[in-house]
C-alpha cells in the first residue's frame, strides 16, 4: 500500500512539473541536431503554421517548409532543392484554396549568380508549378503578396545588369503560373538613388506598397548621399501612384524601413525603420505614420539614440498598441526584444525571448497570440538553431491548446513529408516567358552534351511527327539561333563556335502549336 501511494505521488509530481514547464514557456526549436536557420513564418487556414527555413548558411542547396499545429508541433515537412539548387525561399504565403506561394532566390538555371523564384504548391502540399526570373549577375525576390484571384504578385530586385535601373519591379503571376504583368519603378527624381525594397503589401484598394530605402542627395555642398526610408505605392495593376522619402528635406535624420502594415480601420500605413542619425552616427528603432497619400504624419522613436537600433516588424493587437521585434545597443551588443508600443512610439512592455543578436519575425494568429520566429548561433558548434514563440498580448508564453483540432482539411488525403525538386520550371526572361514546362501529351526534348563546349545535340519526337522550328536564346531573351526541322530529321546539330560561356534556352515549336524547352549550358 506504501509503495502504491508513493508511486502515484512520484506520477503525480511529474505531471505537475512538466505541466508547469509547459504552461513557463511556449518554445519549439526545429532542427536542433543540424545547421538550420529560420527565414520566415505565416499563419495556415487550419490555425496550424507555416516555418520556412535553410539548412546551412552559404550555398544553400536545401530548404525546409514544415507544417505545425497549433503548439508548434511537426504535422509535415518538405525539402525543397537539390544538391544542385543553391536554393532560398524568403516568403511564404497562402490563399483561400489552401494554396502556398514561395518565394526567394535559385542558382539552379545560372552558373554563378542567383534568379527570383516563385513556388506553387496545392492543397497537399505538392509543387504544381514554378518560375524562375533570369536576368544577369545576382537578383532577388524576398516578399509576396496573393490577389484575390488565386494569384500572386512577387517582389523582384535588381532585375537590370545596369545596376542604376530596375532596382524594384513586381510581377503578377495568375493561379496557373502565367504572367499578367511585369513592372519596374525608375524614380525621376535625380536626387534618388541606390533604391532597395524589402517588404510587400496589399493595400485595401487592391493596389501594392513597397517598403524600402534609398540614398538621397542632400541639397547643400558637399552634397553627401544619405539613406532614407523609402516606399512606393501601385494600383492593382501595377501601375505607379507615387513614392515617398522620409526626411528628404533634410540631412537629418535619414534610415531605413523594412516593413508596413494598415492601421486597423485601413486610414493609415505604420512602417517600421532604423532612424538614422548622422551626426552623430547614431540609431533608434523607430515608427513612421502616413496616410493613404503618402503624406508623412510622424516619425517616433521607440528608444534613445543609440549605436544600433531596428524595428523590424511588429502587428497590431488593438486599435493603438502593437506588438513587434525591436533592438537597441552599442555597436556588437544590440539586444533583440518583442516590444509592446503604442502608435505614438512609447514602449509598453518588453522582453528577451532568447540569448541571441537575431531579430525575430511577428504573426499574429487566429486567438489574438503572437508569434515570435528567430535565430540562435552556437558559436562551439559553428550552427544556427531556429526558435518559434507563442506570447499572450502580455508577452508572456502562452498555454497549452489540449483540444483536437483538424489541420490540412482541404486535402482529401494525408499530407506526407518529402521533397520538392527544383525541375521543370517556366523561365521568363526580359519580361517574356520562353520556358514552357511539358505538358502531359507533349514530346519530351534531349540535349546532350550538356555541358557542351563547341556543338551540341539537339533530339525531340516531335521531329519525327512534323515540321518543327528550333529557336536557341541567351539569358537576355536575345534569339542567338533559329532553324527550320522538316519532319522525320530525328535530331539535329548545333555549332556553338564563337558563342559565350553560360545558360541558353532551347525551344522547339510544332506546326500546331506545341511547344517542347529546355536548357543547355556551353563551358
Amino acid at each position: 500500500m506504501k509503495t502504491s501511494f508513493f508511486t502515484i505521488l512520484l506520477v503525480f509530481m511529474n505531471l505537475f512539473t512538466t505541466c508547469l514547464f509547459s504552461q513557463s514557456r511556449w518554445m519549439n526549436i526545429y532542427y536542433e541536431n543540424e545547421n538550420a536557420i529560420g527565414n520566415t513564418i505565416a499563419n495556415s487556414y487550419d490555425k496550424g503554421m507555416l516555418v520556412v527555413g535553410k539548412h546551412g548558411y552559404n550555398y544553400v542547396n536545401y530548404n525546409w517548409l514544415i507544417k505545425t499545429g497549433i503548439n508548434g508541433e511537426i504535422l509535415w515537412e518538405k525539402t525543397i532543392g537539390s544538391l544542385s539548387s543553391n536554393i532560398k525561399i524568403s516568403d511564404v504565403s497562402y490563399n483561400k484554396n489552401g494554396e502556398l506561394f514561395l518565394t526567394g532566390l535559385t542558382g539552379y538555371y545560372s552558373l554563378n549568380d542567383y534568379d527570383p523564384i516563385v513556388l506553387k504548391l496545392n492543397k497537399c502540399g505538392e509543387k504544381e508549378w514554378c518560375r524562375v526570373f533570369i536576368a544577369e549577375d545576382n537578383n532577388f525576390s524576398n516578399s509576396i503578396e496573393i490577389t484575390d484571384d488565386g494569384g500572386c504578385v512577387v517582389l523582384l530586385r535588381y532585375m537590370n545588369p545596369d545596376a542604376t535601373k530596375d532596382r524594384i519591379c513586381l510581377a503578377k503571376l495568375s493561379s496557373n503560373g502565367e504572367q499578367i504583368w511585369n513592372h519596374c519603378y525608375n524614380s525621376p527624381d535625380t536626387s534618388l538613388d541606390s533604391e532597395d525594397a524589402y517588404n510587400l503589401l496589399v493595400c485595401q484598394d487592391g493596389g501594392f506598397l513597397i517598403t524600402g530605402r534609398c540614398y538621397y542627395e542632400d541639397m547643400n555642398p558637399p552634397h553627401y548621399w544619405w539613406a532614407k526610408p523609402y516606399f512606393i505605392k501601385t494600383d492593382s495593376l501595377g501601375n505607379f501612384e507615387w513614392e515617398t522619402v522620409v526626411h528628404s528635406d533634410t540631412i537629418e535624420p535619414g534610415g531605413a524601413a523594412w516593413s508596413t502594415i494598415l492601421s486597423p480601420d485601413s486610414n493609415f500605413f505604420y512602417s517600421f525603420i532604423s532612424h538614422y542619425y548622422h551626426n552623430p552616427t547614431q540609431n533608434a528603432p523607430a515608427l513612421v505614420k502616413m496616410d493613404m497619400q503618402g503624406q508623412v504624419i510622424g516619425v517616433y522613436d521607440l528608444e534613445e539614440k543609440d549605436d544600433l537600433g531596428k524595428l523590424f516588424q511588429a502587428v497590431f493587437i488593438n486599435d493603438s498598441i502593437l506588438a513587434g521585434s525591436a533592438s537597441w545597443g552599442s555597436e556588437g551588443y544590440s539586444s533583440p526584444q518583442a516590444v509592446l508600443f503604442d502608435t505614438l512610439g512609447n514602449i509598453l512592455d518588453s522582453t528577451f525571448l532568447v540569448d541571441n543578436h537575431y531579430l525575430s519575425y511577428v504573426r499574429k494568429t487566429f486567438d489574438n497570440k503572437l508569434l515570435f520566429f528567430t535565430n540562435k548561433y552556437d558559436e562551439e558548434l559553428d550552427e544556427f538553431d531556429a526558435y518559434l514563440f507563442k506570447l499572450n498580448t502580455e508577452l508572456e508564453s502562452d498555454s497549452i491548446y489540449t483540444q483536437q483540432f483538424n489541420y490540412d482539411s482541404l486535402c482529401p488525403y494525408q499530407i506526407e513529408s518529402d521533397t520538392i525538386e527544383q525541375d521543370n520550371c517556366g523561365l521568363i526572361v526580359g519580361g517574356e516567358e520562353i520556358f514552357v514546362p511539358k505538358e502531359d501529351g507533349l514530346s519530351g526534348i534531349e540535349v546532350y552534351p550538356n555541358p557542351a563546349s563547341s556543338k551540341f545535340i539537339i533530339r525531340c519526337s516531335l521531329f519525327d511527327i512534323q515540321t518543327s522550328t528550333v529557336a536557341i536564346f541567351d539569358l537576355f531573351g536575345r534569339k542567338v539561333k533559329e532553324m527550320k526541322v522538316p519532319k522525320g530529321e530525328g535530331e539535329i546539330i548545333v555549332n556553338t563556335e564563337g558563342w559565350q560561356r553560360g545558360l541558353y534556352l532551347v525551344r522547339v515549336n510544332s506546326g500546331n502549336g506545341f511547344t517542347e524547352s529546355t536548357k543547355v549550358i556551353l563551358e
